[in-house]
């Protein structure tokens, strides 16, 4: 054990949220000095989301980016990842020297409010048969978690498959053009597009407004500028009702425009696209300031921008099974 650096102290959530926070302001420090050319997500060699390739588990909000973090700065080629535990069981061993990585997933304690005794044991084995539970006498207490992880190619030894990109998750070009319109379209959005050089979501009217297709550089910009402005339109009250409609420069508008742009990376990483952070200066300015001053704000906003991908990633799944059960009664 010796030989490995492994992050063996326990954080409370507190130290969680400032570490976190950390890597992301180095990150958007870095990506100004390199003349904006940072991305969110990285997604070459087609290793897409990040996954437990042990449990098959995505990993999804703010691990992502962790994780994307640690595999640009280690120069990774799979993104593809295995606890001690799991490496131990499929007899690996993990190079000299290796760094683990860390992800968080937030859970809850439950204290009775009269006893303060804690019944968390209890109320999990109740929810997870679906029985009802009356809150109104419990404390919920949430918290943050972590636990290590190596990228697979820190560890010798292991099965062929782990170290094998998954070649399902892998779109020609053709393709992602395909899956990104159907994103689109499945949503249901009233989108408008015009010769003009911004883009919005007219909350008011609940539409979408984007310059002509022709106006884009190329096609990867014009999808993730629709993927924008559609992570806003899930905030009307209809959807998923987040606070909008603050003024420019203010901390809530900084929020909901990472959201947008947290969502915009998680969609274009199902495709296949790599999501360059926004080049808009004073956005990031904004972010990093917030961010020197609550901790909390990224993790909470990459929380909403998984909430808006899974939404609008969920209409897509719908609109497709209505397709494919379309075809099969025509056939």
């Amino acid at each position: 054990m010796k030989d490995y650096q492994f992050n063996t102290l326990t954080m409370n959530t507190n130290e969680i949220y400032e570490n976190i926070t950390e890597k992301i302001v180095s990150m958007l420090d870095q990506h100004i000095k390199n003349d904006f050319k940072g991305c969110w997500i990285n997604v070459s060699n087609g290793s897409l989301f990040a996954k437990n390739i042990y449990s098959k588990h995505v990993y999804r909000g703010v691990n992502q980016i962790i994780l994307s973090l640690f595999m640009d700065k280690y120069k990774y080629s799979l993104n593809n990842w295995l606890t001690f535990k799991q490496i131990q069981k499929l007899n690996g061993k993990i190079k000299k020297g290796s760094k683990s990585a860390y992800v968080v997933f937030s859970s809850k304690l439950y204290f009775d409010l009269i006893t303060n005794k804690d019944i968390t044991k209890i109320i999990n084995e109740m929810l997870e048969i679906d029985e009802k539970v009356n809150f109104a006498k419990i404390n919920v207490v949430p918290y943050l978690k972590y636990y290590n992880v190596f990228n697979v190619e820190q560890v010798e030894n292991l099965p062929d498959e782990y170290y094998k990109t998954d070649e399902i998750e892998k779109l020609t070009e053709p393709e992602r053009i395909i899956k990104a319109e159907q994103i689109i379209n499945s949503t249901g959005a009233e989108i408008y597009f015009r010769p003009q050089n911004d883009a919005f979501y007219d909350f008011e009217n609940d539409k979408i407004v984007i310059p002509e297709r022709k106006q884009f550089f190329n096609s990867e910009l014009f999808y993730i500028t629709c993927f924008h402005e559609i992570a806003h339109w899930t905030s009307h009250p209809i959807r998923l009702n987040r606070k909008t409609g603050f003024i420019q420069g203010s901390k809530e508008y900084a929020f909901e425009e990472l959201v947008a742009e947290l969502t915009s990376a998680f969609l274009c990483a199902t495709i296949g696209i790599e999501k360059h952070i926004t080049e808009n200066a004073s956005y990031i300015q904004s972010w990093l300031k917030i961010m020197n001053d609550d901790k909390k704000f990224v993790i909470l906003a990459a929380s909403k921008a998984q909430e808006a991908t899974d939404f609008i990633l969920n209409l897509y799944k719908t609109n497709v099974k209505k397709t494919e059960k379309y075809a099969e009664l025509v056939i």
